[in-house]
C-alpha cells in the first residue's frame, strides 16, 4: 500500500524587478532541514509539503520560514501550516489521461477521466521535458475546466510551453472527503506545435440567452440553470468577466455576433445566429450575476437587473 499523502501546500507571492537568486524554506518546529525551492518557484508559486519533505505524512502543525534573496535584498517570513487530513492513495482514486490533442493554433487539449467528482477538490497537472519529471516546465493546481467535463485546455499563455518539443504530461486528484491526494496518473508523451496566441485566450463555460426574448429568467428553462439548454462555451479577451469584455467563439478569433453564431445554435437553432447574445452568466465566477450584452458587438455592457 502506498504511504499516506497529505493535502497541504502554501503559496509564495512576491514582486521584484530583480531575479530571485535564492529561495529556501526551513522547518523551524518541529525542527527540520532547509530546502531549496528556487526551481519549484520558477515553475509555480504553489509549493507542496510533499515536494520538499517526503516524510511529512502525519497530521499536525508545522512552523516554517521562507527566505527569498533578490539583488542582495533578503526577505524572511515565518508561517504555520496545519496538516489536518491525510489518506492513502487507495481512497483517492487516480485519474486517467486518454489522449493529448494539439490543435492547429498550437493549443494543447487534454482528454482525461475522473472516477468521481463528488469527492473532488481539484486536479493538478504537470508538464515536463523528461519521462521522470525531473525537468518540469509547468505545473498547475486547478483546471480551467472547472466543470470537469474531461477536456482541459492547457494554459498556453502562462505555461510558456516550448514549440515543437517532445513533452510529457501527468495529472493527479485532490480529494475532499476524506482529504488526500491520489498517485500520479499514467504519463502521456506528445509533440507540442507552434503556439499562436488567439485574440481571446480566456475560456469559460457560460449560460447565455439569445436576444430574441424579453428577459433571460422567465423562460421554460432559465439562464440560471447550470448545464441546461443555454449552456455554451465561449472565450473572453479579459481574465475575468467584466463590463467591456468582448465575447468570442471557441476559436478565440471570431466575435460572437449575429451571422457568426452557428456554433452556439448547434443542430437546433434557438436564435443566437439571427439575434446575437442578449445575456450571459458565468456560473464558475459568480453564479448569481447576469450581464447584459450588446448583441451587435458581443460586448458585455453592464450588470443586468435580472439575477439568479
Amino acid at each position: 500500500m502506498s504511504a499516506a499523502k497529505c493535502d497541504v501546500s502554501f503559496q509564495i507571492g512576491y514582486e521584484s524587478t530583480s531575479p530571485i537568486t535564492e529561495a529556501t524554506v526551513a522547518y523551524l518546529d518541529p525542527q527540520g532541514p532547509t530546502h531549496d525551492i528556487k526551481q519549484l518557484l520558477a515553475v509555480s508559486n504553489i509549493i507542496k509539503l510533499s515536494e520538499i519533505q517526503d516524510d511529512i505524512q502525519t497530521p499536525g502543525t508545522y512552523k516554517l520560514e521562507a527566505k527569498l534573496v533578490a539583488n542582495e535584498t533578503v526577505t524572511r517570513r515565518e508561517f504555520s501550516l496545519t496538516v489536518d487530513g491525510c489518506s492513502s492513495s487507495s481512497s483517492c482514486y487516480v485519474p486517467k489521461i486518454y489522449e493529448i490533442n494539439v490543435l492547429k493554433d498550437g493549443q494543447i487539449v487534454m482528454n482525461y477521466w475522473v472516477d468521481n467528482t463528488s469527492d473532488l477538490a481539484t486536479l493538478e497537472y504537470q508538464i515536463a521535458r523528461d519521462l521522470d519529471f525531473t525537468d518540469i516546465i509547468y505545473s498547475k493546481v486547478g483546471f480551467s475546466d472547472t466543470a470537469y467535463t474531461q477536456f482541459e485546455y492547457i494554459d498556453m499563455k502562462n505555461g510558456n510551453i516550448p514549440n515543437d518539443t517532445q513533452l510529457y504530461i501527468r495529472i493527479r486528484k485532490y480529494c475532499s472527503s476524506p482529504s488526500g491526494i491520489s498517485d500520479w496518473s499514467n504519463i502521456v508523451d506528445f509533440q507540442s506545435g507552434e503556439w499562436k496566441e488567439p485574440i481571446a485566450p480566456y475560456f469559460f463555460s457560460v449560460g447565455c440567452v439569445p436576444n430574441r426574448f424579453d428577459n433571460p429568467i422567465d423562460l421554460q428553462e432559465s439562464i440560471c440553470r447550470t448545464g441546461g439548454m443555454w449552456t455554451r462555451k465561449v472565450r473572453l479577451d479579459t481574465f475575468i468577466p467584466q463590463i467591456g469584455s468582448f465575447i468570442y467563439l471557441s476559436d478565440g478569433i471570431t466575435l460572437a455576433v449575429p451571422g457568426k453564431l452557428d456554433e452556439l445554435d448547434g443542430n437546433t437553432p434557438v436564435g443566437f445566429n439571427e439575434n446575437g447574445i442578449g445575456w450571459i452568466r458565468f456560473p464558475d465566477y459568480d453564479p448569481n450575476v447576469i450581464y447584459d450584452v450588446s448583441p451587435e458587438t458581443a460586448r458585455i455592457k453592464g450588470i443586468s437587473k435580472y439575477f439568479c
